[in-house]
C-alpha cells in the first residue's frame, strides 16, 4: 500500500481506497452583521480498484467562516465551461458567485410562477 499525500484519501488494501468527500456543502449567511461561514458535511467512501462504493456512516463536519478563508484562492484547474483559472477566484468571489446564483434563479423560479399563472388565470 501506498500512503496518498492527501489527507483525505487513505490506502486500505491494495487496491481498495478510502475517501472523506463532502458530500453537502452549505453556505449559511447572516445578513444582520453580514457574516458568513460554510459547512462541509463529509462521509468516507470506498473505492475498489477505483470503481466506488456506497457509503456509509456517520457526516465529518468541517465549519469555516467565510471571513476566515475570504482572501484565499482555493480552486483548482480550469472552469469546464469558461475556461477562467479557477485558482484566481477567491473564496469571497465564490461565496458572491453562489449569493449572485440564488438571485438569478429565484427570480427565473419567480417569473415562470407568474408566466404560468397568467396562463392559468
Amino acid at each position: 500500500m501506498t500512503e496518498s499525500a492527501n489527507a483525505r484519501i487513505r490506502a486500505l488494501a491494495a487496491g481498495i481506497t478510502a475517501e472523506m468527500i463532502a458530500e453537502q456543502t452549505h453556505l449559511f449567511y447572516n445578513p444582520q452583521s453580514g457574516a458568513a461561514w460554510i459547512s462541509f458535511q463529509a462521509r468516507e467512501s470506498i473505492f475498489v480498484n477505483g470503481t466506488f462504493q456506497a457509503t456509509a456512516g456517520d457526516y465529518d463536519v468541517l465549519q469555516v467562516t467565510v471571513d476566515e478563508i475570504a482572501t484565499r484562492c482555493l480552486g483548482i484547474g480550469n472552469d469546464p465551461v469558461t475556461g477562467v483559472d479557477l485558482s484566481k477566484v477567491s473564496a469571497a468571489g465564490m461565496a458572491m458567485i453562489i449569493k449572485a446564483a440564488y438571485d438569478t434563479l429565484f427570480n427565473e423560479r419567480a417569473a415562470a410562477k407568474a408566466a404560468s399563472a397568467e396562463v392559468a388565470g
